[in-house]
C-alpha cells in the first residue's frame, strides 16, 4: 500500500504539473417548474453566476433553457421569475466530457407587492417533497460519491446523517435513532421495492452490496421521522428514490472499474432532435472477473460473485404526458468455508460452510400526465422479484465430517400500482391525494436439521398470497411565506390478516425571521412484519397444519419532532432535533422470553418462529445535531451528534436496551478541493466515525459446551456493551478535464488507523470456546472512472 501512495503522489505531481490548457466549454440543460404543481414555467430568467461574460438564457415554452460553451468546473446557477422566490442552485460540477443537466422547482410566494424579503441565498439540505416538514433532507448523487467511506453507496451516505448508524462494516443497514433495519421503507420512482442490495434477504432491508448505482440516481429524499401521509408502511424511515432521465441532447458513455466491480454506462437519445431519451448502467464484481480468468485467491477466502443492470427509457410528450420505463435488477452469491484457525472474519463462523445466493430484480413504468397548469396524476406500475437462497453446514474437523443445519429458499413476487393526485388550488393551499396497491406471491420453504443428524424441524413449505392496500391524502396551507401547515391521513389494509391502520399526521413550520425558524412534526405510522413471518407453519398431531403468525396485526409507532434550524449564512447551517417514539403492537413471543422484533433486522436472516403476538412495547427518544457547510469555496464540512436511548419489553415483562441502542453516534466529514490552471482538480476528503459499542448478549460457555451449540445468557439479553467504535476514513481523488473525455481517479482508505472495532462474538463447537470476530481493518479502495 505504501508503494502505492508514492506512485499515487508522484502521478498527482505529474498531472498538476502539466501547462495550462485552453478554457474547456460544455453545455448546461435544464428545465424550470413549478414547486407545487409541477407545470413548466415559462420565461423564467436563468444564467451563471459568475460567469464573465455572463451567460444567461429564459425557458421555453415546455420550461426548459439551454446554455452552451459554459466553462467547466465548478458552476453556480441563479434563477428568478415574477412572482416566485429566487433559486440558486450552487456549486455544481461541470465535466469536459459531460453535458450537465439539472431540473429545478420554484415555489411561488405569497407576499403582497411591494414586500421584500431578504434571505440566505440557498437551503441545499432541503427535502425535494414539498410536504415535508421535519427529519427530512435532500439526498443529492454528488454527496453520494464525495464522502469518504460511502463506496459510492447512498444507504452508508445516509449513515453520515444525524441520527443515524450501520449495523456493520459487512453491511449498509440504515439504523434510525434505535430502531431495528426493517422499519425503513425503500421507494423507487413512487413505488414501493424490497431491499436494493445485493446479498440480502427476504423480509430484510439491507445488504453487503448496494444495487442503486450513482451514475443512474437522481437527487432523492431521505426521512428519519414525522415523515408525510403519503408514505405508509414504515416506522424508522423512508428513502425515497428517483432515477434521472437519459441525456436527451446527444450519446455520452461512462466507464468504470474498482474494487466494486466494472462498470458500463450509456445514455442518449433514440433519435438525433428527439426528446425520448435512454439511461443504462451494467456492474460485474472485479473479484468475480478475476476467478473467472483463472486467478486463485488461496483456500478458505470467500469470493462474492454479482451482477446487476439499472436503466431508463424516458418519453416525454405535451400532448399524451410523459410516460418512462425503468428497471434495476441484480444477481450474488457466495461460498464461504469453515476454517480450522480462529476466525476473524465477520462474514462467517469458523465452524461453519455457508452457501448463500440472492436474486432481485424490479420493472415499472410511470406516466405523469397535466391536465392544466395547476393539476397533474402520476400512474405507477411495477413488477418485483426476489429469491434468497442457502444452505449452512455444521463441520467437525476432528471427525472429518459435515452435517447440514440449515435450508432455505425464499422467494416473493410483488405487483405494485401507484397512483397520485396533485392540484395546486391556489398559491396558499395545495391538495394531494393518493393510492397504492401492492399483491405479494410468496413461495417460502425453511428446514432446520438437528446437530450432526438427519432429524429435522419444518418452519416453512408454503406457497400464498396476500395484498396491501393503501391510501392518503396531504393538504398544505400557507398562512404566510414564515408559516406553513402540513395535514394529511394516512390508511393501511392488509387481507392476511384483515389488518387495518388509520394514521393522522401532522407538521407545522414557522420562519421566525430570515435566518431561524422552527418545526413540529406528528403522527402515528404502522408497518407490517417481513413476509416470511407470516407463513410460518405449525403442524398439530393430528397432522394439520396451519399459520400461528397468520393473524398478526402492523407494528405500530407515534412519533414527535421538534425542530430548530439556524441558516448561520447562506452556506452555513446549524440543526437540532429533538423527538420521541412510542411503539407498540411488536410481535414477541406467547411464552415467557427477551424476545422482541425490534432487535431484528441487522443479518443475514430472520427469526422464523412461530407463537408470536402484538403485545410488545418499545420507545426510543433523543437529540440530534447537524452542523453543516454546503461546499463553498472548495471546501465543505458536516458534524453530526446523536445523543438517544432506545428501550424494549419482551414477553417476560423486562425492559431491556434494544439490539440497537448504541446510545450515542458523532460523525465528522470534511473536504478540500484544490483547482489547477489547467481545469484538473485534486480533492481530500476524511470521516471521523465515534459511537457508542454493539449490545450483545454473553454466551453462556458451559451450557454451550454440554449442548454442542451456542447457548447465550437470555437474562442478560443485550446487557453487555462492546467497547465504542472508532474509524478513520481518508479519501484522495484526482480528476482531469480534456475536451471530450473526463479522468477521476480515487484512492478511498477504510479504517486508516486499523482500529481492532469487535463484530461479534460466538460460540465455535469445535474448539468448544467463544471466539471473536473484528470489523474490517485497514481496507484501501481505488477506482477509476471515464467520461466520454
Amino acid at each position: 500500500m505504501n508503494r502505492f501512495l508514492v506512485i499515487l503522489t508522484l502521478s498527482l505531481g505529474i498531472f498538476a504539473s502539466t501547462a495550462k490548457t485552453q478554457n474547456l466549454g460544455q453545455n448546461v440543460r435544464g428545465t424550470v417548474v413549478d414547486k407545487q404543481s409541477q407545470y413548466p414555467i415559462i420565461g423564467a430568467t436563468v444564467f451563471i453566476k459568475g460567469s464573465n461574460p455572463l451567460k444567461g438564457t429564459v425557458t421555453d415554452v415546455d420550461g426548459n433553457f439551454f446554455l452552451s460553451d459554459v466553462e467547466v468546473g465548478r458552476i453556480t446557477i441563479q434563477l428568478s421569475f415574477i412572482g416566485y422566490k429566487p433559486a440558486v442552485l450552487p456549486n455544481l460540477i461541470l465535466n469536459s466530457a459531460k453535458e450537465l443537466v439539472v431540473s429545478i422547482a420554484l415555489e411561488e410566494s405569497i407576499n403582497s407587492l411591494g414586500e421584500v424579503v431578504v434571505k440566505p441565498e440557498f437551503n441545499r439540505q432541503e427535502a425535494i417533497n414539498k410536504i415535508a416538514t421535519v427529519s427530512a433532507r435532500a439526498i443529492t448523487v454528488k454527496d453520494i460519491g464525495r464522502y469518504a467511506g460511502s463506496f459510492q453507496d447512498p444507504a452508508r451516505m445516509a449513515q453520515n446523517y444525524a441520527g443515524v448508524s450501520g449495523s456493520s462494516d459487512d453491511r449498509n443497514d440504515i439504523i434510525i435513532r434505535g430502531n431495528s433495519p426493517l422499519g425503513v421503507l425503500w421507494k423507487m420512482e413512487g413505488l414501493n421495492i424490497p431491499s436494493p442490495n445485493h446479498f440480502s434477504a427476504l423480509g430484510t432491508t439491507g445488504g453487503a452490496i448496494s444495487m442503486l448505482n450513482s451514475n443512474t440516481l437522481s437527487n432523492s429524499d431521505f426521512f428519519t421521522g414525522a415523515w408525510s401521509a403519503d408514505y405508509g408502511n414504515a416506522t424508522a424511515g423512508v428513502f425515497d428514490l428517483q432515477m434521472r432521465n437519459g441525456n436527451s441532447n446527444k450519446r455520452e458513455y461512462t466507464g468504470q472499474v474498482g474494487l466494486n466491480g466494472f462498470e458500463l454506462g450509456l445514455e442518449g437519445p433514440f433519435k438525433k432532435g428527439g426528446n425520448a431519451s435512454y439511461l443504462l448502467n451494467y456492474r460485474y464484481s472485479t473479484l468475480g472477473v478475476m476467478k473467472d480468468v483463472g486467478i486463485e485467491f488461496g483456500s478458505g477466502f470467500a469470493v462474492p460473485e454479482y451482477q446487476d443492470l439499472n436503466f431508463k427509457l424516458n418519453f416525454p410528450s405535451s400532448k399524451r404526458g410523459s410516460i418512462s420505463v425503468w428497471g434495476m435488477g441484480g444477481t450474488s452469491k457466495i461460498n464461504m468455508e469453515a476454517s480450522e484457525e480462529d476466525s476473524e472474519d465477520l462474514y462467517s463462523n469458523g465452524d461453519e460452510d455457508v452457501v448463500f445466493g440472492s436474486d432481485t430484480w424490479m420493472l415499472g413504468a410511470t406516466h405523469k400526465y397535466f391536465f392544466n397548469e395547476k393539476t397533474f396524476s402520476r400512474l405507477s406500475i411495477g413488477l418485483t422479484h426476489t429469491n434468497s437462497s442457502g444452505d449452512i453446514y455444521d463441520v467437525n474437523f476432528d471427525k472429518n465430517i459435515r452435517s447440514k443445519s440449515t435450508e432455505f429458499d425464499r422467494k416473493q413476487t410483488k405487483l405494485s400500482a401507484n397512483f397520485k393526485f396533485n392540484k395546486k388550488l391556489s398559491a396558499k393551499n395545495m391538495l394531494t391525494a393518493g393510492v397504492e396497491f401492492d399483491h405479494f406471491m410468496s413461495d417460502i420453504y425453511d428446514k432446520d436439521f438437528e446437530y450432526f443428524s438427519d432429524d429435522f424441524e419444518l418452519i416453512s413449505d408454503n406457497k400464498g398470497n396476500a395484498s396491501l392496500l393503501q391510501s392518503y391524502f396531504n393538504w398544505q396551507h400557507k398562512f404566510s411565506d414564515k408559516l406553513v401547515l402540513n395535514t394529511g391521513l394516512h390508511y393501511q389494509y392488509f387481507s392476511l390478516s384483515k389488518s387495518t391502520a388509520i394514521e393522522p399526521r401532522a407538521g407545522i413550520k414557522y420562519a421566525l425571521n430570515n435566518f431561524h425558524s422552527f418545526s413540529l412534526g406528528l403522527g402515528l405510522h404502522s408497518q407490517l412484519q417481513p413476509l416470511p413471518i407470516y407463513f410460518v407453519e405449525n403442524k398439530k398431531e393430528n397432522g394439520v397444519v396451519d399459520l400461528p403468525n397468520k393473524e398478526l396485526d402492523f407494528t405500530k409507532a407515534f412519533h414527535g419532532v421538534l425542530s430548530h434550524t439556524w441558516l448561520i449564512s447562506k452556506d452555513l447551517q446549524l440543526k437540532t432535533e429533538w423527538y420521541y417514539q412510542n411503539l407498540y403492537n411488536v410481535p414477541i413471543e406467547q411464552k415467557s422470553s427477551a424476545f422482541s422484533m425490534l432487535n431484528e433486522g441487522a443479518g443475514f436472516d430472520l427469526m422464523t418462529n412461530h407463537g408470536f403476538e402484538n403485545k410488545g412495547k418499545g420507545y426510543n427518544y433523543g437529540m440530534d445535531v447537524t452542523f453543516e457547510k454546503s461546499f463553498n469555496n472548495s471546501y465543505y464540512f458536516l458534524l453530526t451528534t446523536s445523543l438517544f436511548d432506545s428501550k424494549y419489553k419482551g414477553s417476560d415483562g423486562v425492559k431491556r436496551n434494544t439490539a440497537f441502542n448504541s446510545n450515542f453516534v458523532m460523525n465528522s466529514l470534511v473536504g478540500k478541493e484544490f483547482t489547477f490552471e489547467n481545469g484538473n482538480t485534486f480533492g481530500i476528503d476524511m470521516k471521523l466515525l465515534y459511537s457508542g459499542g454493539k449490545r450483545y448478549t454473553p454466551i453462556d460457555l458451559e451450557q454451550s459446551i454440554l449442548k454442542k451449540e451456542e447457548v447465550l445468557v437470555e437474562s442478560q439479553t443485550f446487557a453487555k456493551q462492546y467497547d465504542s467504535f472508532f474509524k478513520l476514513d481518508l479519501k484522495f481523488s484526482y480528476k482531469i478535464n480534456r475536451p471530450k473525455v473526463s479522468h477521476l481517479f480515487e484512492l478511498d482508505i477504510q479504517n486508516l488507523t486499523n482500529e481492532e472495532n469487535i463484530f461479534t462474538q460466538e460460540y465455535n463447537v469445535n474448539k468448544e470456546k467463544v471466539t471473536t470476530s473484528f470489523q474490517r481493518g485497514l481496507f484501501p479502495m481505488a477506482l477509476y472512472r471515464i467520461y466520454f
